[in-house]
């Protein structure tokens, strides 16, 4: 009973806590409707775990390859982040870059969960600032009893990646 109590009020908190990507189009944003290439450069961390943001990056950019036949972009994987990359040549082309940030795990008795915000920006050639933003503030909640903060951590780093890349490439294809 104790069980089934706690996980309803789990799958309660989890409802009111999913908040959705958010995205903001700025001046200059224009969806992509012919063959080009976009470059993904690596995402910055602030105090996450390894398991979530090489996890997340690596599922965000096997997702946008998936749909690649699809949508007619090709993603191409920056090795260096933004400071070793020339300004010139980064400015001549569209480019993805994105953060995780705010990430916290707060662990009780029976349940524990984890939050993090994240946040894509789009910058398309020429364009000085971002073009198209993503946020996706998100929260994972688990009992302690049927699942590990590893696979806590697992599933916080796909739903973002999953989410933010979805979110990308309909952007990205005017829908």
């Amino acid at each position: 009973m104790k069980t089934l109590l706690v996980t309803i009020i789990g799958a309660v908190l989890l409802a009111a806590c999913s908040f959705g990507v958010k995205m903001e189009q700025k001046e200059g944003f224009a969806p992509r409707t012919q063959p080009q290439t976009i470059f993904v450069v690596p995402f910055t961390t602030i105090m996450v775990p390894a398991e979530v943001s090489d996890g997340l990056f690596d599922r965000f950019v096997d997702n946008l390859n998936a749909v690649q036949a699809q949508d007619g972009l090709e993603y191409v994987i920056l090795k260096q982040g933004l400071d070793a990359i020339d300004a010139k040549w980064l400015k001549k082309r569209d480019y993805v870059t994105g953060e995780v940030f705010a990430y916290v795990e707060e662990v009780g008795s029976s349940t524990a969960s984890i939050r993090a915000k994240s946040r894509i920006s789009l910058f398309q050639a020429g364009q000085a600032s971002p073009t198209l933003q993503l946020d996706y503030p998100v929260e994972i909640f688990y009992e302690k009893d049927y699942s590990t903060l590893d696979d806590a951590r697992h599933k916080l780093a796909n739903k973002v990646s999953d989410s933010m890349a979805q979110k990308l490439s309909e952007a990205l294809a005017g829908s």
